[in-house]
This record gives C-alpha cells, sequence and structure tokens, in this order.
C-alpha cells in the first residue's frame, strides 16, 4: 500500500480483519502507513513489520482482558486507553487472535 515490500503479518490480519466485519485499508493517519478503517474511525495501523496498533476501545478490552491479557503477543499500556499493541512474529499467529479482533471490529462498529 505504501510502496514498501508487503508485511505477510499485516496482509494476514487485513484478511482477518476484513472477514471480522466491514472495514477499508487506506493510508493512516498517523504517518501514512498502512491502516484499516471503518465508517467512523482507524481501528489499526501497520507500526513496524510485526507491529500493529489495534483499536480495541476501553469497553472493549474490558470484555475480554482474561482472556488476552496474558499472550505475549498482545501488549496493553493503561496510559494509550482504547488501543493494544500486537506484536506478531508469524502470519500464523493472527488466527488464534480472531476473537480479539472481532472484538475490536464490534467496539468501534
Amino acid at each position: 500500500m505504501t510502496g514498501e515490500a508487503a508485511d505477510p503479518v499485516w496482509e494476514a490480519f487485513v484478511v482477518a480483519m476484513l472477514a471480522a466485519g466491514p472495514a477499508r485499508e487506506r493510508p493512516s493517519r498517523y504517518g501514512g502507513k498502512p491502516a484499516l478503517c471503518t465508517d467512523k474511525r482507524e481501528i489499526a495501523h501497520l507500526e513496524a513489520p510485526g507491529v500493529i496498533d489495534l483499536r480495541i476501545t476501553r469497553a472493549g478490552w474490558s470484555a475480554i482482558r482474561a482472556e488476552f491479557a496474558g499472550d505475549q503477543a498482545v501488549r496493553h499500556d493503561p496510559a494509550r486507553r482504547d488501543w493494544i499493541e500486537l506484536h506478531l512474529t508469524s502470519p500464523a499467529e493472527v488466527s488464534r487472535l480472531r476473537k480479539l479482533l472481532a472484538t475490536a471490529v464490534e467496539a468501534n462498529a
């Protein structure tokens, strides 16, 4: 999307997010990086290869925290209230996060 080499983790993430609900890919307002947006807002953007910021909302994270707080790939900084950071080493890791991704789409609908 940005002219850079495609990140296979981002590509797998996009496929999973599009399957979870209505979103579209476009450049992020946070530095022009690849992003996914709903009609209302940006819900994810690529920070670096394998590092994705995901808008979960406070309510969305509260609903799913018990299931994903111990996952090493999922990092929540309380100072970033509505966002979590995903650190993924391979596209295969995306599949175990499908419930988290669906919660993020639903929370941002």
